[in-house]
């Protein structure tokens, strides 16, 4: 298979366009102009080609062989009639020349000759088209380049080439691949007859050695001879001096191969050792994997068993309890005010006719003192009545507030909150920035108490807001995914959106403060998700944009790169005899440290994560370790607290010290968010985020079945294996498969994909789905639903994101040469 610049120069332009249709003698091959499995063919070739000339055809002159003396036009009064009928007999003419072959599957496969006669009819036909021929024959030359290639075969012998179009070439490249894979073999199969070949040697040089030895047998018998021997004196030193020469040539040879002998043994030793270190690198590595697998399929198992969100055992029973004691307290007033009502009833048509006679008894049983006129006695008893409607009034806000409360907190959606302002309403979700403060502090409305509304926003009446700053609010957050790591020891606490109710109610009934605070906490949180890469992840856990795996995959993410960052040599010493408050790092090396890690993500990226490790460490040239741990570990894995100790109930309430005076994130303990970590996040879930929104755009495309009218399966019905199968062309098909079947609550059966939250799948996002899994067919989901599971049971982000093995690997081997 040969280009046609290297067939024919002078009928190609400088941008191997074709020139006019000639014939001439090939000018000498040169030495890379074509390819061949054996260098006789390739001689062969040259030889033939300096003296014979070459049939160049391209794939017009192959389409005229056929089509030139079909029937003219001019026999035909129809011009569709004529261009059907020299169609007919060109693609007859083709069936002759060139049989249609099929795949082992059935399916036809393409054919040059059809293709030829194809294009070449197309621009014939184009010319009758009138107006129309020039759109039609440019858009014939458009195909014609994406269809033929510059590349030449001779497939039926000699020096006639034929152009090849692009599925040929590809056809012939399978077939150079399958031979390339045939010398692969054959080279293995090589490589075993010279281990063959060493095993002999090594038996060549015993039966050296024993020759050696027999020859130092030989030398002490002649020793004796020549004492026997006097009368030959002469020539038994002759001899004698000829064996001492042989024996030190053997002995050199033997010294020799000696040597050669060890050093080939240390070279083997060498290579056993290096084979030690990768099987126990392999091995701990692969243990690492299965334990974390582990982990993630435990943790599928309590996601599937918590159907809905809800609230701890004590904090529901505390809630029954006041509720009944509620309820107690309300029949008791009413009863109080009935009495009191059928008294003042009485009463009211005789006040302007006599003195009232007041029961003295039931009076006092309401704790009022009788006074010397009967007028003040009934004001305070109206006075008393007013309070007890106040009290009634309180008492069925609590009772209502108490009701919506036990209601099941909704799946996690963004809600949209309105800013009360003297002049209009302001949305808080809808905002770049903060809102307007200018008149004093800021009021929301409420949204509600409908089972529909986050139990966190559940509030009847309007909330002041609380301002918060932006290192407030991320201090909060990171004290919060420590809360949740913490309530998740002993108990499951739903989505994150129902603890966030937890989290600010420690005495499990809403009121004024914790109100306001959740509301406030809200506000910020859809505030500064457009600035901080910590509050943005919250955020979208929080309203169901992502998987809460996806917060765990980027803590997974920073303790790889805390353990990469180990693996790094130390520009003040070896790496062993130094810990890690003494070690110094130099910024070019985790710079390329970072390069590693992230191998798929554009440079302008790097770029940025480069910058930002220099504006962390004001430009330095070398950083020390435990500085750059300290500013990674907030933001990595943390060690789960005993459920037994007394600090672990602690830590899962709010604190208000986090937003005291004085508090900038970093007073709270957790230190604040630098450029380099706000770079390293806002990466991350910029790429699970887009490719969720992806996922979100795919997913509406789905087609919907017209005729599931019974509105069963909610207002857009669709057929799961559609799902699958229009999930597949983002994801992969087995990608798509073990997504749907975790968001369906099926389980996959090794651990992909099911995981609630720390289920971090990595590379392999929703994993792999093995071929006896076998997709429900005709199950109906409702897509709105289906893609609000898929956003929040799995975690979806991008293949190879981040490599940790892969950068370890390449700091172990930097610190080999570095030691070398």
């Amino acid at each position: 298979m040969f280009k046609l610049p290297l067939l024919q120069p002078q009928l190609t332009g400088p941008n191997g366009v074709e020139r006019k249709e000639s014939q001439s003698v090939m000018a000498p091959f040169a030495g890379t102009g074509a390819r061949s499995g054996k260098e006789s063919d390739l001689a062969a070739a040259v030889a033939a080609a300096q003296t014979a000339s070459f049939d160049v055809r391209g794939w017009s002159r192959q389409a005229k062989e056929i089509t030139s003396d079909l029937t003219g036009s001019d026999k035909y009064k129809s011009l569709a009639l004529h261009a059907e009928v020299k169609l007919a007999e060109a693609l007859e003419r083709c069936e002759r020349v060139s049989p249609i072959t099929r795949t082992s599957s059935g399916e036809e496969r393409p054919n040059k000759l059809r293709t030829a006669v194809a294009c070449q009819l197309l621009g014939e036909f184009a010319e009758l088209c009138g107006p129309f021929s020039g759109v039609l024959i440019t858009l014939r030359d458009e195909l014609l380049k994406a269809v033929y290639s510059w590349h030449y075969s001779s497939e039926r012998g000699g020096l006639s080439f034929d152009q090849l179009p692009w599925f040929a070439v590809s056809e012939r490249l399978e077939r150079d691949k399958e031979a390339m894979l045939e010398e692969r073999e054959a080279f293995k199969q090589q490589l075993k007859e010279q281990q063959e070949a060493v095993g002999r040697i090594e038996e060549q040089m015993n039966a050296f050695r024993q020759a050696t030895e027999e020859a130092q047998l030989d030398a002490a018998t002649l020793r004796a001879h020549l004492d026997r021997v006097v009368v030959s004196e002469e020539s038994a030193r002759l001899e004698a001096k000829t064996g001492r020469e042989e024996l030190k040539k053997l002995r050199k040879e033997y010294l020799k191969m000696k040597d050669e002998l060890e050093a080939e043994r240390d070279a083997h030793s060498k290579l056993q050792e290096r084979h030690a270190e990768l099987h126990e690198f392999t091995a701990t590595r692969i243990a690492d994997l299965n334990a974390a697998l582990m982990a993630a399929e435990a943790e599928a198992i309590d996601a599937k068993r918590l159907a809905e969100s809800r609230m701890p055992p004590e904090v529901y029973e505390k809630l029954q309890a006041t509720l009944a004691d509620t309820q107690s307290e309300l029949e008791l007033a009413q009863s109080h005010i009935r009495d009191v009502e059928a008294v003042n009833t009485k009463l009211a048509h005789r006040l302007d006719i006599m003195t009232p006679r007041p029961v003295w008894r039931k009076i006092a049983d309401h704790n009022i003192q009788s006074g010397r006129r009967t007028a003040e006695l009934v004001h305070r008893v109206e006075e008393k009545l007013g309070r007890y409607a106040n009290e009634l009034e309180e008492l069925k806000a609590r009772l209502n507030l108490a009701a919506a409360l036990l209601q099941p907190d909704a799946a996690p959606t963004e809600m949209q909150l309105t800013l009360v302002t003297e002049d209009s309403n302001y949305f808080l979700t809808e905002g770049g920035g903060s809102a307007p403060t200018a008149n004093g502090p800021a009021v929301a409305e409420p949204c509600g108490l409908a089972p529909t509304v986050p139990r966190c926003l559940r509030w009847p009446q309007r909330v002041t807001l609380q301002t918060i700053s932006q290192d407030q609010m991320e201090a909060i957050i990171i004290a919060m995914w420590k809360a949740r790591q913490a309530m998740d020891v002993s108990s499951s606490s739903g989505s994150l959106q129902s603890f966030v109710y937890y989290y600010f109610n420690p005495q499990g009934m809403a009121n004024a403060d914790t109100a306001r605070m959740c509301y406030s906490f809200y506000y910020a949180c859809s505030t500064y998700a457009k600035s901080s890469a910590t509050v943005r992840t919250f955020w979208l856990v929080m309203t169901g944009q992502v998987s809460e795996a996806a917060a765990t995959d980027q803590r997974i993410m920073v303790s790889g790169l805390t353990a990469l960052l180990h693996s790094l040599p130390a520009v003040n010493g070896a790496a062993g005899d130094l810990i890690a408050s003494e070690r110094i790092l130099h910024i070019e090396d985790v710079s390329s440290a970072l390069e590693r890690l992230f191998p798929n993500r554009p440079s302008f990226r790097i770029s940025k994560l480069r910058e930002a490790l220099r504006n962390q460490f004001g430009g330095a040239e070398t950083v020390r370790l435990d500085s750059l741990q300290a500013v990674l570990a907030p933001h990595g894995l943390q060690t789960p607290p005993a459920s037994t100790a007394p600090s672990t109930a602690k830590l899962t309430r709010f604190r208000q010290e986090l937003i005291g005076p004085g508090s900038k994130g970093g007073a709270a303990g957790n230190g604040g968010v630098g450029p380099l970590i706000s770079v390293l996040l806002a990466q991350h879930i910029d790429e699970v985020q887009t490719l969720c929104m992806e996922v979100a755009t795919q997913l509406a495309d789905t087609p919907a079945i017209v005729d599931a009218t019974d509105g069963e399966h909610g207002d857009n019905p669709a057929e799961v294996v559609a799902v699958v199968e229009k999930l597949g062309a983002l994801l992969g098909p087995s990608r798509a498969a073990a997504c749907v079947l975790t968001a369906m609550g099926f389980s996959t059966g090794d651990g992909s994909g099911a995981g609630r939250r720390n289920s971090a799948e990595g590379d392999d996002v929703g994993g792999n789905v093995g071929e006896d899994v076998v997709m429900p067919m005709g199950a109906i989901v409702d897509l709105v639903d289906m893609t609000a599971w898929v956003l929040r049971r799995c975690l979806i982000k991008p293949v190879g994101s981040y490599d940790v093995t892969g950068a370890i690997q390449w700091a172990r081997e930097a610190l080999d040469d570095t030691g070398t």
